[in-house]
């Protein structure tokens, strides 16, 4: 029988969060409702400078729930010690993270600046009237007004006011590109992929070449979550799909147009050529079974799938796993395949937004809040910094302090871990950039490492100097695919449809169609009926309607029909 957590308890964790500031949600079963928020209550609204208090919210701070429980404690009480004003900070469980959210905005007790996933979630939660506007609230804000790049504020503004603020990045581009094994292509010969063709030859060698060598046939060609990690293929027959691969209904920058790539005459090629890699085990026979991105990435980082397509960032850490097992192995940017069409194929986003930060409606204070938290972690150097890494000390290895500021160098702080491994503090993640402040571009990173073991004297400039060099190299991958023409810009105004009725149709058509390429990929009918199926469903959603909402705007005509 499943423990269920009495009321009792969650009255003291409501407790104990109000005195302490800071407590990690409680494990629940998946069987039980989400768990509930409950935040400390904020005075009436008082007009002054500061705010009493700042509610914040937010995912994998310090990483998940239940990581690093210490710095989770400390981070809220060193902000306290250098403003003056006391932070409480809850941080639900990913698993049940919006699930959380969503039950605790509609009971009303979610208040203060909320991280949520993704923008459909901003325009569903504007459009209920649950979060206030913050362009009036910043209006007079100087260091608001001050920042740069333009494009950074206003990722996530929707009639010409902003909704939210972003988590930041550095501002290198954001892009999605397929990783590819080079140790596996160099085995056969192989240079690194630029068609379709090229491609399938490449991972058809991965799958029945015994590319390991182990005399097992245990590895695969390509590995994808649903339609998550096949964008790349979509966008070579000239189908492609949404920015995240969810529906077929996507911005053609070729054309200047809105369209269904569904029912285009080009999705039968494409589809034809996921059928075949899926019936050849190519593609890793998971990826339409219910196969999540946490499992894709454990995949991948396995040593025995030849690549996906992911975000641009996972580059090393999948390249690091991998070598773990492989050390010889290396992974390789393909930014693009070609076939149908040779431009405009990947696209990317002027720099890395990050998830958007709300004010929940029912905020005490909401002026003061929010203009202290932008004057607090962009306006200042050490709440920046202490946002980004962890907080801020007056010297190297003070304790308590992750890490300490040099003028233009970031010093981080280490330690000693009872294996004689060094190691830097962990970090929040709470601010995850500004071009301004940029990492490896405006500002340099070195190591202190109060006594390094015998071996390790280098450890810190050598880290120091691999760290840039990564940086680099990530900086340096787009750009054969800017120069060949390739890549291309995709504004988030772009990314999907925004009108009311695209909203209301947006869960109905993402399964739809997902359904339709599982079915026609995996076989269970012909292209031509999953196609069809397709047709009648996006018929009922008035998906002809939204084409031309979105085209009319920018004075196109649709000619698709269902």
């Amino acid at each position: 029988m499943k423990k269920v957590i009495p009321s009792l308890i969650i009255i003291i964790i409501c407790i104990l969060l109000a005195l302490t500031g800071s407590m990690p949600l409680s494990d629940f079963n998946d069987s039980q409702p989400a768990p509930e928020i409950n935040l400390s209550p904020l005075p009436d609204a008082i007009y002054f400078n500061d705010p009493d208090a700042i509610n914040l919210v937010e995912l994998q701070f310090y990483g998940d729930y239940l990581d690093n429980p210490d710095w989770k404690e400390i981070w809220p009480k060193v902000i306290d010690d250098h403003y003056g004003v006391k932070i409480n900070i809850v941080y639900p469980p990913r698993y049940k993270y919006m699930d959380t959210l969503i039950s605790a905005a509609a009971s009303g007790k979610l208040t203060g600046i909320v991280e949520l996933i993704g923008e459909p979630y901003l325009v569903e939660w504007k459009e209920k009237e649950l979060i206030y506007p913050l362009t009036d609230f910043l209006a007079s804000n100087d260091v608001w007004n001050a920042l740069i790049p333009d494009y950074w504020k206003e990722a996530f503004t929707i009639d010409d006011e902003v909704w939210a603020i972003p988590t930041g990045g550095d501002g290198q581009i954001s892009w999605w590109f397929r990783y590819m094994r080079g140790d596996w292509l160099d085995k056969f010969g192989l240079n690194k992929p630029y068609t379709i063709d090229e491609f399938y030859q490449a991972s058809h060698n991965f799958t029945y070449g015994d590319p390991d060598g182990n005399g097992k046939n245990d590895t695969i060609g390509f590995t994808s979550s649903g339609t998550y990690n096949l964008l790349d293929i979509f966008s070579a027959y000239d189908a492609r799909l949404d920015h995240v691969g969810r529906t077929a209904l996507a911005w053609n920058p070729n054309e200047n147009i809105w369209e269904d790539s569904l029912i285009k005459p080009e999705m039968v090629e494409c589809l034809n050529f996921l059928n075949k890699c899926y019936s050849e085990r190519i593609l890793d026979p998971d990826t339409f079974n219910g196969l999540t991105s946490a499992q894709m990435r454990e995949r991948m980082s396995s040593g025995l799938y030849g690549g996906t397509s992911y975000w641009d960032v996972w580059l090393l850490r999948f390249e690091n796993s991998i070598k773990d097992i492989f050390p010889d192995a290396y992974l390789l940017c393909v930014g693009g395949l070609t076939h149908t069409i040779d431009r405009n194929l990947t696209p990317y986003s002027p720099g890395s937004y990050g998830s958007p930060r709300v004010m929940m409606k029912n905020t005490a204070q909401p002026e003061e809040t929010i203009n202290w938290f932008v004057n607090t972690f962009y306006g200042d150097e050490w709440g920046f910094w202490t946002g980004r890494l962890g907080p801020v000390g007056e010297y190297p290895g003070q304790a308590e302090r992750a890490c300490t500021l040099e003028d233009k160098i970031i010093v981080r702080n280490t330690y000693i871990d009872q294996e004689g491994t060094i190691k830097t503090y962990p970090g929040p993640g709470y601010i995850g950039g500004l071009p301004s402040r940029a990492l490896f571009s405006v500002y340099e990173v070195a190591y202190y490492v109060p006594s390094p073991p015998k071996g390790f004297e280098s450890w810190a400039e050598d880290t120091a100097s691999q760290a840039q060099s990564n940086m680099k190299r990530l900086q340096s991958l787009p750009e054969e695919y800017i120069e060949n023409g390739m890549l291309y810009m995709l504004p988030y105004n772009l990314q999907k449809p925004s009108s009311d009725e695209y909203m209301e149709a947006e869960s109905a058509l993402v399964q739809a169609t997902f359904d339709a390429i599982k079915r026609a990929s995996t076989g269970v009918v012909t292209i031509n009926d999953a196609i069809s199926q397709y047709r009648t469903i996006a018929k009922s959603l008035g998906v002809r309607r939204i084409l031309e909402l979105e085209n009319n705007k920018i004075g196109k005509t649709t000619d698709q029909d269902y």
